[in-house]
């Protein structure tokens, strides 16, 4: 028998138990350790099927892009990801071919919209799809198989074919409680397109404070724009506090039709929100007579 201290008491355990414990824990282990799929690429979200060859392409400054100009997908991402890498960006050609990447619309493939295949050999990487959307989320999962060995860029042989489960992928931003500056939300869009989401839900307008620039209402940036305070902790708690700072902002009509066309180059389609007549302190107190008691 084996005395354990625990929280100040003992108990005692047999050897046999002990060993069984550590039988059963080792079995636990091996199983989960061979059980992992060998395939798993780790791209997010899951591939529908992928399949892992021995070897990788290697990414150099002499890797060109082949992109057509009726394609028009977006290889921003790519290049900052290869600069921050290695230091260099790569250049488009207007023929297909070996170490390159190749970004090619095949409308025969019995894959779904926004599907792809994506297979990487020795010496090229080609990205097939029936439409631009799918080429460009067969780009954001080879960026997420990119990988620094050393000085070398490389990327795993694959063979992936993937479509979306859900047609809609949406996420949603509040900026009526709290205001993020253009650059943040266009930094959001980008982690929105790594992850293949299409749908960007933005939440304009709430009590809190209203967002958009109407210009025949111009009380609504003035004073709907802006509230005196803000509520710190709990709106439950009691009595309330509040940290005593004028807060707001909005976003002007140049400014919204900025982000809405950033998004739509990354294949995300923007909803914007207006909430009315619920949810309305904000327009109400610039335009008192908007409300049921005005």
């Amino acid at each position: 028998m084996i005395k354990i201290p625990l929280f100040k008491k003992h108990f005692y355990i047999s050897y046999f138990i002990l060993k069984l414990i550590i039988v059963v824990g080792f079995q636990l282990f091996v199983t989960s350790v061979f059980s992992q799929d060998f395939n798993n690429s780790g791209i997010i979200p899951k591939p529908l099927q992928e399949t892992k060859k021995q070897g990788s392409f290697i990414i150099t400054s002499a890797t060109k892009l082949y992109i057509s100009e009726t394609q028009n997908v977006s290889t921003v991402f790519l290049n900052q990801y290869l600069k921050d890498l290695g230091g260099y960006t790569l250049s488009k050609s207007k023929n297909v071919g070996n170490n390159g990447i190749n970004f090619l619309i095949d409308s025969t493939l019995k894959i779904k919209a926004e599907g792809y295949l994506l297979s990487i050999s020795s010496d090229k990487i080609n990205i097939r799809a029936k439409d631009k959307q799918g080429l460009f989320y067969g780009l954001q999962s080879l960026i997420q198989l990119i990988k620094k060995n050393g000085k070398s860029i490389t990327v795993q042989f694959y063979e992936i074919e993937d479509e979306p489960r859900f047609a809609y992928r949406g996420m949603h931003l509040d900026v009526a409680r709290h205001m993020f500056s253009v650059a943040t939300i266009k930094k959001w869009l980008n982690l929105l397109a790594f992850y293949k989401i299409n749908t960007f839900h933005w939440h304009l307008t709430d009590d809190q404070g209203w967002r958009i620039e109407i210009k025949k209402y111009p009380l609504l940036q003035s004073k709907s724009a802006y509230r005196n305070e803000t509520l710190i902790g709990h709106k439950r708690a009691s009595p309330h506090v509040f940290d005593g700072k004028r807060y707001g902002g909005y976003y002007t009509q140049d400014e919204v039709k900025e982000i809405v066309k950033y998004a739509a180059d990354l294949n995300i389609t923007t909803i914007p929100e207006i909430e009315m007549p619920g949810h309305a302190r904000a327009v109400l107190s610039a335009y008192p007579n908007l409300g049921c008691t005005g």
